[in-house]
């Protein structure tokens, strides 16, 4: 093993137990692999936000089974971490960090500048946002820079259709293209200047032209003798400052803010799926009515209620959680010191449903976040 794969190794490590660490004694291993790679489930979303976990989800969408095993087989026999047996028969075994693992993420978060670069990400929608951001802007240079050298014939870095709509779209008139043509530079030297120099390179290296074939994130981690998953996060860090600057001054920007611009029909604070039942919720069908309607499970409806808790403030979900109940599920979760289900239900036996747990923890969150 090279020293570039031994950095790379450490790397993963370190973010992979940092993200762990608040979810020790509460969730399973695997959590913290489906808040890495991005899972949409309304489990993962709901550990995301309840663990304040947001500069981790979606870090590494491309995350595969395999490294993921290496890593947690590392961390366990470096003794890093342990793993716990299942409380109860019908519960799921869990892991904690040993007093060595807590010193090593604290090293590993200084030597990686993990806080550096997870600064931007408060709240999870913003890592959702960045693969169509980059996708938006990378064709859009490109195509730009065509146009400029008078030379169409040219072979799309995106070839997502919708993607390549969009761009179609920002470009049909001649005003607008002569616009894109004579400002897009400009906005983006604007945009980017600020950036440390390193995360400027590395967004610009990228980007392909008339004139330049950008490489990919990878082929730069070769150049730079560094790994591809490190990278990952300066490149991210660039995006999502790019993102924020875009939407706090569009003014300032008026053609590049096109590409953070929503233009869903449905509520953006969801996904979209569970956007379509929040529409439904609103004009009072029951969880049995929803399901029905749109040919999807029970308990699919169930993880788009938990959803609509956490991130729709203004939802009144009395019907399914009176406030007493609620009361008594928080009273419980906080003597208990836990968010398991499983062990409030426990505690609580057949007086609440798992709805109503998942409900209660959802809406006490949703009020810290927002």
């Amino acid at each position: 093993m090279n020293n570039r794969s031994i950095a790379a190794q450490d790397f993963l490590c370190a973010v992979t137990i940092n993200a762990m660490i608040p979810l020790a004694n509460e969730r399973t291993l695997q959590a913290a692999f489906y808040i890495l790679r991005g899972r949409k489930a309304n489990q993962t979303l709901q550990d995301v936000h309840l663990y304040h976990l947001y500069p981790y989800y979606r870090m590494f969408p491309r995350f595969s089974k395999e490294d993921w095993e290496k890593i947690v087989s590392t961390l366990l026999q470096e003794e890093l971490i342990v793993q716990l047996p299942a409380v109860t028969p019908t519960s799921k075994p869990s892991f904690s960090i040993t007093e060595k693992g807590i010193d090593q993420a604290e090293q590993w978060k200084s030597a990686f500048q993990l806080d550096r670069w997870n600064e931007p990400f408060t709240e999870s929608g913003l890592a959702e946002k960045i693969e169509l951001f980059w996708q938006r802007l990378h064709l859009l240079v490109q195509t730009v820079s065509q146009l400029l050298s008078g030379d169409l014939g040219f072979f799309p870095v995106v070839s997502d259709k919708k993607i390549q709509q969009w761009v179609k779209t920002q470009l049909a008139s001649h005003i607008a293209r002569e616009q894109w043509q004579k400002r897009l530079g400009e906005e983006l030297h604007t945009l980017w200047s600020p950036l440390p120099e390193d995360v400027q390179k590395l967004l610009i290296g990228q980007l392909s032209g008339a004139t330049q074939v950008g490489k990919t994130l990878g082929q730069l981690a070769a150049q730079q003798k560094e790994s591809a998953f490190y990278l990952q996060l300066p490149f991210r860090y660039g995006l999502a400052m790019s993102i924020l600057q875009l939407q706090e001054d569009p003014v300032r920007f008026p053609l590049l803010s096109h590409l953070v611009v929503q233009t869903e029909k449905w509520d953006t604070r969801l996904t979209e799926s569970a956007a379509r039942t929040y529409a439904l919720v609103q004009r009072g069908m029951s969880i049995e009515q929803i399901a029905d309607a749109r040919k999807i499970k029970k308990s699919t409806v169930e993880d788009h209620l938990a959803e609509i808790a956490l991130r729709c403030p203004e939802w009144d979900c009395s019907a399914y959680l009176e406030p007493t109940l609620s009361a008594l599920i928080i009273q419980t979760s906080e003597q208990l010191q836990t968010s398991r289900l499983r062990l409030i239900k426990d505690h609580l036996g057949e007086a609440v449903s798992y709805l109503q747990i998942r409900l209660a923890l959802a809406r006490r969150q949703g009020e810290r976040w927002t």
